[in-house]
């Protein structure tokens, strides 16, 4: 009977398979060896992001359902806070003051922002000098800007000079809040032309061509070719607005310090006086606890919303 004959690829074969070691399961592959080398490499950073943004976060909520004052040990209490706060007419008046500030600075914000992008959305040396003008205020800090428009809404300020309104801007509750807008939106308007801009130049002009060559005008180019394809573009802007609007701080703080009364009082800035200056940092818990869980159902809503109408 003839021997079998193999190939030189199935003889290598066979001597590479019996001279190669037993599997371990000690032994990784290149690519697990580089998953494990990257996983310790981000340990200090996961380990300093737990530390001071996973760990405080959990001990708000776990303060938020304790009575304590810095002072005496904590009590735990429950739902207590919370109940409190839904009958409280501070809370509530810093949650319709804090809505009020988000809707009447970000709305027009975005408007404006987006009608500003659309302008500047071309390459010129004009275009760039007015870039860089309007970013100006949003590389200035709150504090600067606050302190800047303090000045400007004082009862002898610039504002009255030039117009001659004599108007009690920072101590009339009627006018405070229209003035924290006023501010807020000059602060705010570069931001939101950046992200837009960066929207608009993504756009393919030859897109602009083809609407151009079937007779579109430059206003139905706007809203039939802009509009949907930066669509992705607002739900961020938007998002960004509502989150900014709520963490809002320092212009109330820094301006008004809240008032005239509970006027321009925001959520935030309820929180950093029930902790710091009434010392309750269960209820300043709970306020956060509550500011976090709408922040999270509106954003959330947000992307339903424009995933609906992106479908």
């Amino acid at each position: 009977m003839m021997p079998s004959r193999r190939s030189p690829v199935e003889r290598e074969g066979r001597a590479g398979r019996g001279l190669s070691a037993p599997w371990s399961p000690l032994r990784l592959r290149g690519h697990q060896e580089r998953a494990l080398v990257g996983v310790l490499m981000a340990l200090p950073a996961l380990a300093f992001f737990a530390a001071f943004a996973i760990y405080p976060i959990l001990r708000v909520f776990y303060l938020s359902l304790f009575e304590y004052n810095l002072t005496s040990p904590e009590r735990w209490i429950g739902l207590g806070n919370f109940a409190y706060l839904f009958a409280d007419p501070t809370f509530k008046a810093a949650v319709v003051n804090t809505a009020v500030y988000v809707v009447g600075t970000y709305l027009p914000t975005i408007v404006l922002a987006l009608l500003i992008a659309i302008g500047l959305n071309h390459r010129s040396h004009v275009a760039g000098v007015l870039r860089t003008i309007y970013f100006v205020p949003v590389a200035m800090t709150w504090v600067v800007v606050t302190i800047m428009w303090h000045l400007i809404y004082n009862r002898f300020g610039l504002l009255d000079q030039l117009l001659h309104l004599h108007t009690n801007w920072l101590t009339d509750g009627t006018w405070a809040p229209l003035a924290l807008i006023i501010m807020s939106v000059w602060k705010e308007v570069g931001f939101f032309v950046i992200i837009f801009l960066a929207g608009l130049q993504s756009i393919r002009h030859d897109i602009y061509e083809a609407a151009a060559v079937d007779g579109a005008g430059p206003l139905r180019i706007q809203l039939h070719v802009t509009l949907p394809l930066l669509r992705p573009v607002l739900a961020v802007a938007t998002i960004f607005a509502v989150i900014r609007g709520m963490q809002a701080f320092t212009p109330q703080y820094v301006l008004t310090d809240g008032g005239p009364g509970d006027a321009t009082q925001v959520i935030n800035l309820l929180v950093y006086k029930t902790a710091f200056v009434y010392a309750e940092m269960g209820r300043a818990s709970a306020i956060a606890v509550l500011m976090f869980g709408a922040l999270l159902v509106m954003t959330l809503l947000q992307l339903r919303i424009f995933r609906a109408r992106s479908a």
